[in-house]
């Protein structure tokens, strides 16, 4: 059973790893759907980024998606403003995906801190979600 602020421990988790795995950036986080009965099988968070003098940096900015599919937990990590940008879904492995197409390309240049921070809230969320 999860604690009533369960929500805000979330969103506090989702930024803390944004900013160790996205440096030199600072992120605020926002569950963009409803956190219902504590159900933590499909969540939506919009990453906002700011640079180190605050400003806001909307090209910098992330969706990312978690959701349960048998036992394990799986996500995508997307930018928000840059459509044609690879997506990553991480399950067990880490697949980088054409964002139109859905087919499996190469890891992008910016591929390592998605990596990183997919890996990072994947441990937390399996370990939330259990």
């Amino acid at each position: 059973m999860h604690t009533p602020d369960t929500k805000d421990s979330l969103i506090a988790e989702v930024a803390k790893a944004a900013d160790l795995c996205m440096k030199p950036y600072v992120h605020s986080v926002f569950l963009e759907n409803q956190l219902v009965d504590d159900d933590l099988n499909d969540l939506i968070f919009k990453i906002q980024c700011r640079n180190i003098d605050g400003e806001r940096e909307e090209s910098m900015d992330i969706d990312l998606e978690v959701y349960k599919s048998g036992d394990e937990v799986n996500m995508t990590i997307s930018w928000r403003s840059i459509m044609d940008r690879p997506m990553l879904w991480q399950g067990k492995h880490a697949v980088w995906m054409d964002s139109s197409s859905g087919l499996q390309c190469e890891t992008p240049s910016y591929g390592k801190p998605f990596e990183s921070l997919a890996r990072r809230l994947r441990t937390f969320f399996k370990a939330s979600l259990s």
